[in-house]
């Protein structure tokens, strides 16, 4: 089965999700080991080359947060540390002298290698501005910038060997002393680079509502998907998430796929909370599908059986009513499987509904350790249904049941015990009937995983008849 939904999450819902996903930035380490292009420049008419340029980054980031009517992250360093490779500074120049009258071409060389620098703890800063980017399946989060910076005097280096013709070594000492002591004159030419590194190491850092998300539900014979198909990102207003719902009834023979859609024109309706719609069948066929023939057995025991408890307590009643009890002791619990070969039968929408159907029940008892077949019943069941929801619970409440009974005992059970086989049905079908008018059931309802470790239970259920189904949720 195939079921459409639309998701409603207000704009501060959005925000926390952000946040939430965002804030595993704080809980690891950021580290970047980014590689510059070599440049050249000149200083004093000499041309100096800068090669295998290389900053290592190493920090925790401050807590993100969003304001009121901020998208913006802006995420700050703490206690950073960096280390400043450079691989080599050279010149390698001929220069033109007159001398004497004498034009004269002379070589210099001089090179600086394997320079590296450690900034010194507390000197240097990094900040970035991060956004989301909204895209048809996911928010993922954009770089929009980052800025590196340290005062001067913010590295120590073990020493500088360089070598080559005298004063020219102090020179290219000078030109990295400049990078060392004037950080934006440095950065500013890599800006677009250095948020290009960290756009690329934040990829994985993104709202991902593309994957399938199992829900997790009570009965392991049904398995339930949620798949996005879009995610409509529509400012203050929150966001719209539509997809459908895949649920598979694994042990339902019937290989019909049936689809459920929204009625046209169906939108969230302006409460400020967020919010699932759902088609407005949706309930009654995946009780269908779920209560169809030979695709369910509950296991139920006497002690939870509403008026059979009256009936073992009692020996004097077990004497008229069903002698065979008498050979086990008032505390004895029976096991009952309970299944059906034919498809129940159901009417009704939003949240009333009258239930038909034909129930087997193999009741069994135990002797010598071990449960062994001892009646089964055939149990016809008629039965008005009002259901509840509340605090991520769903409730039914049996209205005016009715309740046929007809008893068969287990034919090795009769030949190796030979019971009194008598049994007033009528007289158990009345005690149980009077037991479950009212009695009401409650089950978790399943939660809805919007992204790793994120989830919203079910708050509320609005559903006007002949109305598509309106869930609210809460974190």
């Amino acid at each position: 089965m195939n079921s459409e939904f639309q998701l409603a999450l207000p704009r501060q819902f959005q925000e926390n999700l952000i946040s939430k996903k965002w804030e595993s930035l704080v809980n690891q380490e950021f580290q970047g080991n980014w590689q510059f292009p070599d440049q050249e420049i000149t200083t004093q008419d000499v041309p100096v080359k800068i090669k295998n340029i290389s900053l290592k980054v190493k920090t925790h980031l401050e807590k993100p947060s969003l304001q009121n009517q901020q998208t913006v992250l802006q995420l700050t360093s703490k206690n950073l540390e960096a280390q400043l490779t450079i691989g080599e500074v050279s010149v390698d120049h001929i220069v033109e002298r007159v001398v004497g009258g004498i034009i004269g071409r002379f070589r210099i060389q001089a090179s600086c290698k394997n320079v590296v620098m450690t900034m010194i703890p507390g000197k240097g800063s990094m900040s970035m501005a991060v956004a989301p980017s909204v895209g048809s399946t996911n928010a993922a989060a954009l770089v929009q910038s980052v800025d590196v910076g340290w005062a001067p005097g913010s590295w120590s280096s073990t020493g500088i060997q360089c070598e080559g013709v005298e004063g020219f070594a102090d020179l290219l000492k000078t030109e990295i002393d400049k990078i060392a002591n004037d950080s934006v004159s440095f950065i500013q030419p890599k800006k677009d680079l250095i948020r290009k590194y960290v756009q690329d190491y934040l990829q994985d850092i993104k709202l991902d509502f593309s994957s399938p998300r199992q829900l997790i539900v009570s009965r392991p014979d049904i398995s339930v998907l949620m798949k996005v198909d879009e995610y409509k990102d529509q400012g203050e207003a929150g966001a719209l998430i539509k997809g459908h719902l895949q649920i598979d009834f694994l042990n339902t023979k019937d290989s019909e796929v049936k689809n459920l859609v929204l009625t046209p024109g169906t939108a969230p309706m302006s409460s400020g909370e967020a919010q699932i719609i759902l088609p407005k069948d949706f309930i009654k066929e995946v009780l269908l599908k779920a209560y169809s023939a030979n695709a369910w057995l509950h296991k139920i025991t006497s002690d939870k059986l509403p008026g059979f408890g009256s009936l073992m307590s009692s020996r004097f009643m077990q004497f008229f009513v069903w002698p065979a009890l008498r050979d086990y002791s008032k505390s004895t619990k029976f096991l009952f499987d309970v299944y059906s070969n034919k498809d129940m039968e159901i009417q009704g929408g939003g949240l009333q509904y009258q239930a038909k159907a034909n129930f087997y029940a193999r009741m069994q008892a135990p002797r010598s350790g071990q449960y062994v077949p001892f009646v089964n019943w055939s149990v016809p069941f008629n039965s008005k249904i009002n259901l509840k929801v509340e605090n991520g619970k769903a409730s039914a409440t049996l209205v005016n049941p009715s309740l046929g009974m007809t008893p068969y005992y287990d034919a090795s059970y009769v030949a190796k015990y030979s019971p009194n086989r008598r049994i007033l049905y009528g007289t158990i079908r009345d005690k149980i009937i009077s037991g479950i008018w009212g009695q009401t059931m409650t089950m978790e309802i399943p939660k809805i995983p919007l992204m790793e470790g994120v989830s919203l239970k079910v708050k509320k259920v609005l559903a006007p008849n002949n109305q598509d189904i309106t869930l609210q949720l809460t974190p």
